[in-house]
């Protein structure tokens, strides 16, 4: 039978098959403001109050918790992970207590506290949903992308320090952007009664020994396709993150911009000359905004009163998370005089009356007609997502300048990779010239639609002169090629390079350097195994730089604040996925990516299980062998499989439950014994083996549809085609109960079933 996808079985580890149909059922009183939520996972929802229920003929047993979130997943911007929170109103939930828990590059959980997270409690926007009825949202804020989004409400265990938190683990995935968290907050002193009635899909809640019940109707509508369901629910006592709140300045600063703020609030003042202003933004870290204003009478009253207003105020966009609010300064600005005219036509400012951006070595980067009022009252230099595109554009001209240039130093190239992975907010791919193309929409329409053009119209729609913005010329084939310099330069390392490491520690999977430049996979090369096989090489002297800048100090560190001591983050499962995904996009890097995974296996770095899988998807033969060994060693902790892969499982450290384990053997098992049986079904030596595998998959799931198909053909091949044919009626019969496939699949084993009793298999 065809393979089933192992991230397919997942959700069976996690949730029985709930009696009451899941959605959402609308109460019929208290101005319909109550909607009762029951989930596929056995838990159940309601604005008031949440927790898990147990239906036991017709009636209702709720167990409420303490709180709990809806989680959906969205669409922004972001490099990073955008977090909205919204809440109904009088649930009392209180930002101090509330924390976001996401996996950093070690596969381990950091906590960040809302209230550090966002800039003031009066930053709540008030609205209402398609049914009228009122919640609240909380500015938005970033946190690095995970595969695993942590919730947790600690309001309770803050006046009871003893007293447990709940974790509950919502699996967004790594490539999710944005998500959007409804808080719900408990309410343990509510009674609930309940009563289904499975006919007219109805429920009839009452609350302690009360007659008057709340009826419940199911809801029509759809369920939402990007509701993430939790996981899990992990229950911890002495919860470690408590901030003390009556010492407000102690709590600890959430600012990876820090260093750069820092630089901003140096004293500013109107520079000599148009080298001077050059001179003072390169010390500053800041740019440079000439006016050129030869046909504005006004121009020095304007540029007066202008400079002083940025003088006593700043920059808007640099002071949402300043205790001080000390004015801050991102840019120098200098009004030309006549003698600077030829200077700046020389860099192609056309005549008249302009406004320019340029960086700190004098290149443009972006050019505007306006006079100074018009840009004061455009906003265009106080404007906090300019700063933002002013700042992207000067990366895409530092970019453009390094990687054109193939006798960089290599020190030099590594240090503008390094300085642009660390800035993972820039989108320089809207302003590459040479970008990929990649657009959407079916083959046979007229005109397909180029998405990140429009992105970038989106993106630049404020500032007035679109073709004033500098356009990035670097190639894909030049940032391969500079890429291929650095790394090549390392290839002959005897002795652990921190820097390089470091830099090869922020080049992962979902943003590598070619991704972010120009929005599109990147085209694998032997300089991407080499990459990898650096970090592996050096895995145990990385471990010990990172201790001697840890040390023994056990106080918390953010991921920022790690990358700002020049911790390298490694996250060796991460590796894994990369020479995965390499050798998918290039089979003939195959034996090189082997070796370098089977280096890291032998340092416990990587998992046999990955390996085997990536065995599977590259070359049978060799993943039979791989897991043939892996299959002889497990049955000798036990001959008994289910007491051996038992014994396994508490030998290892798996974060899974013991279900999910045994069904992912299975999978394995079931998957490789079938591809086995699709490359040898004339060799009765490979299908002896693959019959066992696929005896042992179905031993472990005797329901299993598609473990039955398999295992049916290889009785088949054996000869054994009447207990085959009785294998695969089965496999027919459970079909119904089959949870995964589609509707090709369960054909297929359908048709296979016919195959069989004309003997044409």
């Amino acid at each position: 039978m065809k393979v089933l996808p192992l991230l397919a079985l997942l959700p069976l580890s996690l949730a029985a098959q709930t009696p009451i149909p899941s959605g959402n059922y609308k109460a019929n009183s208290l101005g319909n403001a109550l909607e009762l939520r029951f989930l596929p996972n056995g838990t159940y929802e309601l604005i008031a109050t949440s927790g898990e229920y147990v239906l036991k003929d017709k009636k209702i047993l709720f167990q409420p918790q303490t709180s709990s979130f809806v989680v959906e997943k969205k669409q922004s911007d972001s490099q990073q992970l955008q977090i909205t929170l919204k809440t109904p109103p009088r649930t009392g939930a209180d930002p101090r207590y509330l924390y976001i828990g996401y996996e950093n590059a070690k596969g381990e959980v950091e906590y960040v506290c809302v209230y550090n997270k966002i800039d003031s409690l009066e930053n709540i926007e008030e609205k209402k949903d398609s049914n009228g009825e009122t919640y609240y949202v909380l500015e938005s804020f970033e946190v690095p992308r995970t595969a695993n989004l942590y919730l947790v409400d600690a309001h309770q265990a803050a006046y009871s320090k003893n007293k447990e938190v709940n974790i509950q683990k919502f699996p967004i995935g790594k490539d999710t952007n944005a998500a959007e968290i409804t808080i719900l907050v408990g309410n343990g002193t509510f009674n609930l009664n309940g009563t289904y009635n499975p006919d007219k899909q109805t429920i009839s809640v009452s609350e302690g020994s009360s007659s008057n019940a709340i009826l419940f109707t199911k809801l029509t509508d759809k369920p939402n396709p990007n509701q993430v369901l939790a996981v899990s629910k992990e229950s911890v006592s002495h919860w470690s993150h408590f901030i003390d709140f009556e010492k407000e300045r102690d709590i600890p600063e959430y600012n990876p911009n820090k260093n750069a703020k820092e630089k901003a609030k140096a004293v500013v003042s109107v520079p000599k000359n148009l080298n001077a202003a050059l001179a003072s933004a390169d010390k500053q870290s800041r740019l440079v905004v000439v006016f050129q204003q030869p046909d504005n009478s006004k121009a020095k009253a304007e540029f007066d009163d202008f400079f002083a207003k940025y003088k006593e105020e700043g920059s808007v966009s640099y002071n949402d998370d300043d205790d001080d609010n000390s004015p801050l300064y991102p840019y120098e600005f200098y009004l030309a005089t006549a003698k600077d005219l030829k200077t700046l036509k020389a860099k192609g400012i056309s005549a008249g009356n302009q406004v320019v951006l340029l960086d700190v070595a004098g290149n443009v980067l972006y050019s505007q007609p306006a006079t100074i009022s018009e840009v004061a009252s455009d906003e265009l230099f106080t404007s906090n997502e300019n700063v933002a595109r002013f700042s992207t554009i000067a990366m895409a001209r530092a970019l453009d300048k390094a990687l054109t240039n193939p006798k960089l130093p290599v020190k030099e190239l590594q240090n503008i990779f390094t300085t642009f992975l660390k800035k993972d907010s820039q989108r320089v791919y809207l302003l590459a010239k040479n970008r990929p193309e990649q657009k959407t929409g079916d083959s046979n329409e007229e005109e397909a639609f180029d998405y990140i053009a429009q992105e970038a119209e989106d993106y630049f729609s404020n500032l007035k002169n679109p073709k004033g913005i500098y356009q990035m010329q670097l190639t894909p084939e030049q940032a391969i090629a500079q890429w291929e310099r650095v790394v090549n330069a390392h290839k002959k390392d005897t002795k652990l390079d921190p820097e390089y490491a470091f830099l090869l520690s922020l080049n992962n999977a979902d943003a590598n350097y070619y991704y972010r430049i120009f929005n599109a996979e990147k085209p694998a090369t032997t300089a991407d195994i080499d990459a990898v096989a650096y970090l592996v090489k050096f895995a145990d002297d990385i471990k010990a730089y990172n201790k001697k800048i840890e040390g023994n100090d056990d106080n918390y560190m953010g991921y920022n604040e790690r990358l700002e001591k020049g911790i390298i983050e490694v996250n060796y499962g991460e590796l894994s996925n990369q020479l995965e995904h390499i050798t998918f996009n290039d089979k003939k890097l195959f034996e090189p990516v082997k070796t370098t995974y089977k280096e890291g296996l032998k340092k416990n770095l990587f998992s046999a299980d990955n390996y085997i899988d990536f065995l599977y998807d590259n070359n049978v033969d060799e993943a039979a062998a791989y897991f043939g060994e892996y299959y002889k060693n497990l049955l000798q902790k036990d001959s008994n499989l289910i007491v051996a892969l038992d014994k396994a499982f508490s030998e290892g450290d798996d974060e899974n439950s013991w279900k999910y384990y045994k069904m992912r053997f299975a999978n394995r098992a079931n998957n490789i014994a079938w591809k086995v049986f699709e490359e040898h079904k004339q060799n009765p030596d490979k299908l002896n083996e693959a019959f066992q595998w696929s005896s042992s998959a179905v031993q472990l799931e005797p329901e299993n549809s598609y473990y039955l198909d398999t295992f049916a053909h290889l009785l088949y091949a054996r000869g054994e085609k009447q207990k085959a044919l009785e294998i695969q009626e089965k496999a027919v019969k459970n079909l119904p109960k089959a949870e995964y496939g589609g509707d090709d699949e369960k054909s297929e084993i359908q048709t296979n079933l016919e195959k069989m009793k004309k003997g044409e298999i």
